[in-house]
């Protein structure tokens, strides 16, 4: 027999086992690299979505000087700084960086032609990551030479942050304005800088991004910090009466027309100014101006109106009247705009404190009726208001060219409240001489 051998089964041979080799330091240093990359893209994304630049107010125009414009926004911008670029022409814009304080931005195109029509664009330069649109493109205009007709609105008493207010805004919206001024109290109730947001810049919008926005200051403008937070908001020509703060008094012109913006708030009222500085040395600095201009048109706007028959009496803008009445009438000012009482008025032309006949003196405009509430003319009212309407919201609207002003008071709805017309001959800005008064006021 043949003999077997008998073997355990544990000492049967098995198969070879297969084992992996140990990986190596690269394969665990692009592992390493490629988790690293992920997190640095992520961490990127994060912090791009998070300093995503935001716009809080505006943009709103200035005009500083005659040629150049300043446009002026807040934003909220953890990386990079702003600027504004102007299509000059479609493939080479021209970029004006922003001088920023805080979250406030301000950039200022010079050296443009007058009358130059332009399209502006703002945006965030975020270096890395870029630069972020963050309004426009918005059409506007540098201040046009003499002989070019435009249109201008003045209101004022308007920023309570209502509907109403913003509503009135959408009306003046639709005007087609090349100029606004306002003759004061932008921001109820006391004119503190942080409501600013909402009672001027939001309800403004679709206005103070096109055209030139040229406040006064009103009373309740003055109420905190003698008016500076307005000063600080606004980037006005810094032309005015030496001594005096820049920009509470200053004058810049606009196609035919002269304007001279006043202060006309005094320190026993919460304002900055004394009477006496507005004798001797607010009046003889406007003597200047409007003498020493060959503007055909000649116009000036502050808040406290001397001639008017509505809550605030004319006795409470006396000041005014003794520290300019006779500079106005020497300078040959055609219209004064005012505020202060809510409602519209327009006088007889005056001169010498007498009603006159039209194109021998002054029209007295009181355009306060901007949205905050309404005063009633006080009967019987002075003989001198040639119309008054204390029942509607309104703004005044003025068209000039050469030798032609059209006024218009519209109302809330759009509809015509009132209308003047004023003319011109050829030759030259009207200087009316001294003439013997149609009616004598007593």
């Amino acid at each position: 027999m043949e003999a077997y051998s008998v073997m355990n089964f544990q000492d049967a041979p098995q198969p070879p086992t297969s084992q992996s080799a140990p990986p190596s330091r690269r394969s665990f240093g692009v592992r390493y690299l490629l988790i690293l990359v992920l997190a640095l893209v992520a961490g990127a994304i994060v912090l791009e979505r998070r300093t995503r630049p935001e716009l809080l107010v505006g943009p709103m125009v200035q005009i500083p000087a005659p040629d150049c414009v300043t446009i002026v926004w807040e934003m909220n911008a953890p990386l990079g700084g702003g600027a504004a670029w102007i299509e000059e022409t479609p493939d080479t814009p021209r970029i004006a960086k922003a001088v920023q304080s805080g979250r406030r931005y301000e950039a200022t195109f010079r050296g443009l032609p007058a009358g130059k029509s332009l399209t502006y664009t703002i945006v965030c330069d975020r270096g890395l990551f870029g630069s972020a649109k963050l309004a426009g493109p918005y059409e506007t205009k540098i201040p046009p030479p003499r002989g070019t007709p435009f249109r201008f609105l003045a209101f004022g008493d308007s920023g309570n942050g209502s509907n109403t207010q913003a509503d009135f805004a959408a009306r003046m919206a639709t005007a087609g304005a090349d100029l606004i001024i306002h003759v004061g109290d932008l921001v109820y109730p006391a004119g503190d800088g942080e409501t600013y947001p909402t009672h001027f810049y939001e309800p403004n919008a679709a206005i103070i991004r096109h055209a030139p926005f040229m406040p006064s200051l009103g009373n309740h403008d003055v109420a905190t910090d003698q008016g500076r937070p307005l000063l600080r908001h606004f980037v006005c020509p810094e032309n005015g009466p030496p001594g005096i703060e820049p920009e509470r008094c200053y004058w810049f012109d606009y196609g035919d027309a002269r304007f001279v913006a006043l202060d006309s708030n005094i320190v026993q009222a919460s304002g900055a100014l004394t009477t006496e500085q507005l004798k001797s040395i607010v009046a003889p600095w406007v003597r200047k101006v409007l003498a020493d201009c060959d503007a055909r048109w000649k116009f000036v706007f502050f808040h406290h109106p001397y001639y008017t028959g509505s809550t605030h009496p004319a006795e409470g803008g006396a000041f005014m009247k003794e520290a300019f009445l006779e500079v106005f009438e020497a300078c040959g000012v055609d219209m004064v705009f005012c505020g202060h009482n809510h409602l519209y008025e327009r006088t007889a032309p005056m001169r010498n404190d007498a009603i006159v006949e039209d194109g021998k003196g002054i029209v007295y405009i009181v355009t306060g009726a901007g949205g905050v509430s309404r005063y009633p003319e006080q009967m019987p009212n002075p003989p001198y208001i040639r119309y008054y309407n204390d029942s509607v919201f309104s703004f005044t609207q003025v068209d000039i060219s050469a030798e032609r002003l059209e006024l218009r008071q519209i109302d809330e709805t759009g509809k015509t409240i009132d209308s003047y017309t004023l003319t011109k001959p050829a030759g030259g800005a009207m200087q009316p001489p001294p003439m013997r008064p149609i009616t004598t006021l007593r």
